[in-house]
């Protein structure tokens, strides 16, 4: 059986099908927004994969942090497609999904909170060893720096990154971002350990305020002063 899996969590929508022995993804990263493309790409999948709907089991979609938009979409068209086809739903962390680019290894994955500011967290052969923190992103490098391990940062700040200490390394290019696969795989998983979400009450892991709360919450705030 297959697990499908949505990835919007940042400026690459990408969706992919995966069963124990392969994997089909399309991944685009493009001025379009993902409410244009996913679901014609999903579409496009399944016809790429040779993969009909009853033979996926569940969806897996990443939950965040990332992307306000773009997450509500990916969430959005999986609980369309786990309500309509009377499948299980998971939720991915996507932090925990960047892991899986690297599962032998010590990662810092890394997600734009914008303002040089990052989402971070670190995991350990797929094992979190720190809570999600929101930090300055040269502040990141240097908790990176303070870490025994050589350590892997990846994620889609790694441009922004001015300089490396010795023990840590960037990502190569085609391995920095989330992608659909790797949700699957975390996805599979997660269900393995009976971990499966409602797809009535899932919500994504915002970790944050949106920019548009806090200002709407000081324009009030001055209007009531």
């Amino acid at each position: 059986m297959y697990i499908a899996a949505i990835e919007t969590a940042t400026r690459a929508a990408s969706v992919a099908v995966c069963d124990e022995n392969k994997c089909t993804e399309i991944t685009q990263d493009s001025r379009l927004t993902h409410s244009e493309t996913l679901l014609p790409h999903f579409k496009q999948l399944l016809q790429m994969s040779n993969v009909t709907r009853d033979k996926i089991e569940a969806i897996a979609v990443s939950i965040g942090p990332g992307s306000f938009t773009g997450l509500r979409i990916g969430l959005a068209s999986a609980k369309a497609l786990a309500y309509a086809w009377n499948i299980q739903i998971i939720g991915v962390p996507t932090l925990m999904s960047l892991a899986y680019h690297f599962p032998f290894s010590t990662v810092m994955a890394m997600i734009d909170a914008q303002k040089n500011r990052a989402y971070v967290q670190i995991f350990k052969r797929l094992k979190s060893v720190t809570e999600i923190e929101i930090l300055n992103i040269e502040d990141a490098v240097n908790k990176a720096e303070s870490m025994k391990d050589e350590i892997i940062i990846c994620g889609d700040v790694c441009h922004k990154i001015k300089s490396l200490p010795e023990n840590v390394i960037i990502a190569p290019v085609n391995m920095r971002m989330p992608r659909a696969t790797n949700v699957a795989l975390c996805g599979r998983d997660l269900l393995a350990d009976g971990k499966i979400d409602n797809v009535m009450n899932m919500e994504p892991m915002y970790i944050r305020r949106s920019e548009a709360e806090v200002l709407w919450e000081q324009r009030h705030s001055l209007i009531r002063n």
